[in-house]
């Protein structure tokens, strides 16, 4: 009977797998922190420091984390950008004349100083849920500083096998031993990527490097080279054959020469912050697609300030969850936390009792890791992209790494947010402000008319256009707008007398803005247009509202609530200009207009009782029985729904010569709003009594009255339905 059950097995079998992964990421990355000359001696506290990193960051994440299969440690990306970091800084502190292991402490001592502020700006991104800010970051300009950074991993991993840089190498000649060197890199960076390439084993690359680190020491038995020679030699990791723990309490990080050096690594400071924001977003998105998974980021950013900050007390750096061991762990179900206990214990073991074995490193190897590792970022953001980004998007990116290479990580970052934003601008200007474009024939008042005045609007109203305008303006969009409106304006084809502008979907308007919409007013002065009608803006746009005031050619009582209030200020200078025949008419005539016939129109005239209502006076409410059909003579009656509390609607408002309540009469149902008088209204009111008294008689008024219903109800149906077809379209 087996001691273990075949869940456990799988559990131990992907914890160690993960372990040996994390074991093998943990030294390279050691080991390209201290790869420069004045730092290799020392390359073990790094060593250590990365163990360390994967040990505190891994319990934490895995514990804390909203993801559960998370696996965290070193992070390619944040140690390229670590990598170069303290170059800053050792070259600054060895100016100032520190040298040997002082030079080390300090180095170590600001990379733990830049790690404790990183913590606490994820934390604090986190705490006030700044993290969806990230997300805005454009792809170019992340892509960008990842493919900057996969190349100085390229880059440090020939520097840490063969003590040249990449321009070294191909700028000098180089002996024979660094020629091996050099071949024994790129070898094994090509046995790595076919063990990747060729085998769908999670094991195959840990199993890779420690073959490669067999070859490397049967190669030098076979040429009968000591360890101690191949550490003269710069095969093996020297330094005293240990993983050297820096712990920042006892040493004293802080010191004054510290903050006497602050202000020079301070941009590397800023972009190692950036970097390790962009790259948490990119692996938990990446993770969130994979697995199809929502996650929270704020709380993510929250956990990773924890980890960070505890990894970087006890003497680490910085470390993130891994899209490719938290994948695994998903894939291989593992038990929550197996793989993270295991992934300490190892290194744990390795920091505590593994010294030894480190002095037995080949630099080779964990050179190869490392570039390999650095071709892998430099491809996915140089290679891949080329087919998912347009070209302005590309050619921004590699903009944005070949500055970042050339003249640093700051340069690149203003480069990024510089370029990020004109790129941005630049596309919004080609989006439309225009959310609609209608005339007035589409977007009616809420008034209705007599026949001949809605016949009269009918063709007027393409000389009325409707913009309801969208989004934020600025001096792009704004231009493009003014562009738009002043040709539409010029048109002799479709001459413009009144134009609506609405705001209610505008989230903002900037200074250069102002001015643009000040000459759309007097291109329209110009064209006389002599109504611009503007809709005021909710209050949160006060800053639109109070511009357009400002404008020289808008006056106070221009300014309206909605787009009908204004289509009937509008509507009612367009009837000023004239007089019609519908307004000497008595209701009577307009009864004998309707139903064609003078007797039917005096019968059910006779039959109405004359109710007259001062301004303001309910003529009927709302839920009430609906007992009587209205038929307005002189006024103007307002249909107003109370449907939702405290907040009266207006849906229409009728003037003379229309009937109203004629729904709820002919349906016997109550009333769905309330009839209010505007001013001084007149009104023949036809009770239930006396419609059935006339129905029992089987008077033909009825008939008559049923047709003249039918006539009114086709008639607003088909003013619906020319809205509809104008919005529509």
């Amino acid at each position: 009977m087996s001691i273990f059950s075949k869940a456990a097995k799988s559990d131990l079998g992907a914890g160690i797998a993960i372990a040996l992964l994390s074991l093998t990421y943990a030294l390279s990355y050691g080991a390209l922190l201290f790869s420069s000359p004045d730092l290799s001696p020392y390359i073990n506290y790094t060593i250590g420091a990365s163990l360390i990193t994967t040990i505190a960051t891994v319990m934490v994440v895995a514990l804390k984390s909203g993801i559960r299969f998370s696996i965290a440690g070193p992070d390619s990306n944040t140690v390229a950008v670590l990598a170069s970091f303290i170059v800053v800084v050792s070259q600054s502190a060895s100016q100032s004349g520190l040298q040997g292991k002082e030079l080390a402490l300090f180095s170590l001592s600001a990379l733990c100083l830049a790690t404790l502020v990183t913590a606490l700006t994820m934390f604090l991104m986190g705490r006030f849920k700044w993290g969806n800010i990230v997300r805005f970051v454009p792809v170019s300009v992340a892509g960008g500083f990842l493919a900057a950074a996969g190349f100085l991993m390229i880059n440090g991993a020939f520097y840490l096998a063969t003590g040249l840089t990449i321009p070294q190498l191909l700028s000098s000649e180089f002996s024979e031993l660094q020629t091996i060197k050099l071949v024994g890199l790129v070898g094994f960076a090509l046995f790595f990527w076919a063990l990747t390439h060729f085998s769908t084993s999670q094991m195959a690359l840990p199993l890779g490097i420690f073959v490669s680190i067999f070859a490397i020491h049967g190669v030098l038995s076979y040429q009968g080279i000591s360890l101690a020679q191949g550490q003269d030699l710069g095969i093996l990791l020297s330094g005293g054959g240990q993983a050297d723990v820096f712990f920042p309490p006892l040493h004293g990080i802080f010191t004054a020469q510290l903050w006497s050096h602050l202000v020079s690594f301070l941009p590397e400071l800023i972009v190692t912050v950036t970097v390790t924001a962009l790259s948490i977003l990119l692996i938990i998105a990446g993770i969130e697609m994979d697995k199809n998974i929502d996650s929270d980021l704020n709380h993510e950013l929250k956990i990773h300030g924890y980890a960070i900050g505890l990894s970087g007390f006890l003497g680490g750096f910085i470390g993130l969850v891994s899209l490719s061991r938290s994948l695994l762990n998903a894939g291989k179900r593992s038990r929550f936390p197996v793989a993270a206990v295991v992934t300490s214990l190892v290194c744990g073991v390795v920091l505590v009792v593994g010294g030894s074995v480190i002095s037995l490193l080949p630099k080779i190897a964990l050179a190869a890791m490392i570039l390999f590792l650095g071709v892998q970022i430099a491809y996915r953001w140089i290679g891949e992209t080329y087919s998912m980004l347009d070209r302005n998007e590309y050619i921004l990116l590699l903009l944005i790494a070949s500055t970042t290479l050339y003249a640093g990580f700051i340069f690149g970052l203003v480069l990024g947010i510089v370029c990020g934003c004109i790129l941005f601008a630049a596309r919004a200007s080609f989006v439309s402000v225009v959310r609609q474009e209608m005339s007035g024939e589409g977007y009616r008042s809420r008034i209705v008319r007599s026949a001949d005045e809605e016949a009269y609007l009918s063709n007027l109203n393409q000389s009325i256009r409707i913009y309801e305008l969208q989004g934020f303006l600025f001096f792009g969009t704004a231009h493009n707008f003014y562009t738009k409106i002043k040709g539409d304006l010029q048109d002799k084809s479709s001459p413009i007398r009144h134009v609506i502008l609405s705001f209610k979907h505008v989230s903002g308007v900037d200074a250069s803005a102002e001015q643009i919409l000040q000459k759309i007013f007097l291109a329209a002065d110009k064209q006389n247009a002599s109504i611009s009608t503007i809709e005021l803006p909710n209050k949160e746009q006060t800053t639109v509202a109070r511009l357009l005031r400002r404008s020289p050619t808008l006056i106070a009582d221009q300014n309206y609530a909605a787009i009908y209030d204004a289509m009937e200020a509008i509507e009612e200078n367009l009837l000023r200009e004239r007089e019609f025949e519908g307004s000497r008419v008595s209701l009577q005539g307009w009864l004998e207009t309707r139903l064609g016939s003078a007797e039917m129109a005096n019968r059910l005239f006779t039959s109405l009782d004359r109710i007259e209502y001062k301004s303001g006076d309910i003529i009927c409410s709302q839920g009430e029985e609906a007992d009587d059909i209205y038929f307005l003579d002189i006024g103007r009656v307002d249909v107003v729904s109370y449907d939702v509390p405290n907040q009266p609607f207006r849906i229409y408002s009728f003037m003379r010569h229309t009937m109203l309540g004629e729904m709820g009469f002919v349906r016997r149902e109550t009333r769905s709003a309330e009839l209010i008088a505007r001013g001084a209204t007149t009104v023949y009111g036809l009770s239930r009594e006396t419609y059935d008294k006339l129905e029992a008689a089987n008077d033909p008024v009825i008939d008559a009255l049923l047709q003249l219903i039918s006539i009114t109800l086709s008639d607003r149906i088909i003013s619906a339905n020319r809205t509809i077809a104008e919005l529509q379209a």
